[in-house]
């Protein structure tokens, strides 16, 4: 999955993106591509603050818009030892791990979005799938 995700390239790869059905995410935000962060069964246990960043999405290519997002989140998790483990994060790492387990809650980014601009992305996939068909 991870080398899905670094081939991509993308900072972030849901098991269910590849049709792995597994409730797995691995991330990684780092510029080097070496602190790969794999977290098995991620529930978001707290979270507050907002922000918002502009996100795009594997499932969802050449599409980027602005999501709302918690600021701070605390998700709890399985190692892959099986140990249960949280991680606090802000910034790019507390929204890749909330566009993540949306994944894995059938989500994508977009249905963050207002109405109008999801009618607009509708459209915007189909155009391209009948120029690429």
């Amino acid at each position: 999955m991870a080398e899905t995700m670094y081939e991509a390239p993308g900072i972030g790869l849901a098991a269910t993106q590849v049709d792995v059905h597994k409730c797995v995410i691995v991330i990684d935000i780092s510029e080097e591509r070496n602190q790969l962060l794999v977290l098995v069964n991620p529930e978001i246990v707290e979270r507050d603050g907002v922000q918002v960043c502009e996100e795009g999405c594997l499932s969802v290519p050449g599409i980027y818009d602005k999501v709302e997002r918690a600021e701070h989140v605390v998700v709890r998790y399985l190692d892959l030892d099986g140990e249960t483990r949280t991680i606090e994060a802000t910034d790019l790492l507390a929204v890749c791990l909330q566009h993540e387990i949306d994944h894995l809650r059938g989500q994508v980014f977009v249905e963050h979005l207002s109405q109008l601009k999801q009618t607009r992305i509708k459209a915007k996939l189909a155009k391209q799938a009948r120029i690429t068909a």
